[in-house]
């Protein structure tokens, strides 16, 4: 009996024997009691014998589970490590194997090529236990050691641990494909970055730069019009164009060739070569298609800006010759009333003088901006105000101009009927409501909510008792009435100390 030990009065022990259970073997136990008489002295003894072989089985695997738990549990870091490598892997959960199993040594493959070997290893066939390494479906490598008898334990000790060195290759490859699905992006949102250019020959240069850069291409070249752009490496340009895009591999050498169209004409190429293994085929492809679309729209973009350019200098000129025009006819109307003796003929022509001189103002403005769109209403109102005070007030009378406009971009339909408004009223008051001390006129011209607030007034003699102005046949007022119909206002006018005009319209 082996592990005899005594328990207060009990002497247990234990014995393997070999032969029981028909040759498998079995664990018994001895456990021996003294019987005593009435006084307490010993007569003899108790012999009990009772099967342990379900406890020992039981013991034993617990053994060896913990042996292998705490291997696995000492890999855990390596595996997953961010430093960890198939190799060093390998190399670990060989070690741990070896110790686990009492191997003489071993070795790990994959995809054919050794990755770890440790220990003593004769090559004898009979004494090597291989064990396919899987990962999904398919066998990706070997597990094996080498020991002259290997029991059951071995066999499904290195079961577990190729499991789990399957696990851990999933893993790295999984990582790698992150990494490389990561880099892709990175190289595709530079590539994007660099497309937001309108200079084509700034953003082919970048494509290049990137392709060996970051791509790690050997050599490129890229041409336009026929002529050679940029090269870096030694390439020699292909004397065909392909009409579509290519990717070749030759030997160890890869072949890419990027077409560059515009308007479906090839207009020039990008190629470059790799030597070794190449980027996949479908990242390269999206790639190039990247290329060719960013050169298509930086090409749209060029010409659509050299066409609004021009459409801007043509409408420019436009303006500038509608301005001169205009400006002619004053003159001629103003030649026109010298030569005329009736004073309400010249009147007719001095008042039709001045509303086409606000007029030619309003495009002299236009064709002066940039957006030819719009104008600021600041400074085009002062302008014209202050134009209409110092050519068209009479030499000894003193006219101050007070304004308070805000700076509104109004489009041309709003900006011309108050450009007519505003030089009927002035004149206006110019006109009729000063003595000869003179007075102040003032202009005010403000943004409110989704309208806009103008006023014009002075500080003269006010608009007499019976003003009606619905009534009056003044040419000029009724196109003051006319002009804020067309622009959906509504007209207010104040008399006392003076008068004021205020119309408030939509914009």
């Amino acid at each position: 009996y082996k592990n005899l030990r005594r328990e207060d009065d009990n002497i247990y022990g234990e014995v393997y024997l070999p032969n029981i259970y028909n040759g498998r073997g079995g664990y018994l136990q001895l456990k021996v009691s003294p019987l005593y008489d009435d006084k307490g002295e010993i007569i003899g003894a108790v012999e009990i014998i009772r099967d342990i072989t379900p406890l020992k089985v039981t013991e034993k695997r617990l053994r060896e589970e913990l042996t292998v738990t705490t291997s696995l549990t000492r890999l855990y870091p390596e595996m997953v490590s961010p430093e960890a490598t198939k190799e060093n892997i390998a190399n670990r959960l060989l070690d741990e194997l070896l110790k686990a199993t009492g191997s003489m040594g071993g070795f790990i493959t994959y995809h054919g090529n050794m990755l770890a070997s440790q220990g003593k290893l004769t090559g004898d066939k009979d004494k090597i236990l291989s064990t396919p390494i899987v990962t999904g479906d398919q066998k990706i490598g070997y597990i094996s050691l080498e020991k002259d008898e290997f029991s059951e334990f071995d066999i499904k000790t290195v079961k577990r641990f190729a499991e789990y060195y399957g696990l851990a290759i999933q893993r790295l490859e999984y990582d790698e494909k992150l990494r490389r699905h990561q880099r892709r992006l990175k190289i595709l949102n530079k590539l994007i970055k660099a497309s937001r250019t309108d200079d084509l020959h700034k953003f082919l240069k970048n494509v290049i730069d990137i392709i060996l850069d970051d791509l790690k291409f050997k050599a490129g070249i890229i041409t336009l019009h026929g002529e050679t752009l940029y090269k870096r490496g030694r390439i020699i340009p292909a004397e065909e164009i392909p009409d579509d895009i290519i990717i070749r591999r030759k030997g160890k050498k890869t072949i890419l060739k990027i077409p560059l169209k515009a308007h479906e004409e090839t207009i020039g190429m990008i190629e470059a070569q790799y030597h070794g293994i190449s980027p996949r085929e479908d990242f390269m492809r999206l790639f190039a298609a990247e290329i060719r679309d960013a050169v298509s729209r930086i090409i749209m973009q060029t010409e659509i800006k050299k066409s609004l350019h021009e459409k801007e200098v043509l409408l420019k000129e436009v303006h500038h010759r509608v301005k001169n025009n205009l400006q002619i006819i004053a003159s001629l109307l103003s030649l026109q009333s010298k030569y005329c003796e009736n004073e309400e003929v010249k009147n007719i022509l001095a008042d039709s003088q001045a509303r086409i001189r606000s007029l030619a103002l309003l495009h002299e403005k236009l064709y002066k901006t940039e957006t030819l769109a719009y104008i600021n209403s600041k400074e085009y109102l002062e302008s014209l105000a202050r134009d209409l005070i110092n050519f068209q007030v009479p030499k000894p009378l003193m006219i101050r101009l007070e304004t308070d406009i805000d700076d509104i971009a109004l489009e041309m339909d709003k900006c011309i009927p108050l450009g007519l408004i505003t030089n009927e009223l002035v004149r206006n008051s110019i006109k009729h409501a000063f003595t000869e001390k003179g007075g102040v006129i003032s202009i005010k011209f403000k943004h409110q909510d989704n309208s806009c607030y103008f006023e014009i007034s002075d500080n003269g003699r006010g608009l007499p008792e019976d003003f009606d102005v619905e009534k009056l046949s003044s040419l000029g007022l009724q196109l003051v009435l006319n002009l804020i119909r067309q622009l959906d206002g509504e007209l207010e006018i104040e008399s006392g100390d003076g008068t004021s005009f205020k119309i408030r319209f939509p914009i």
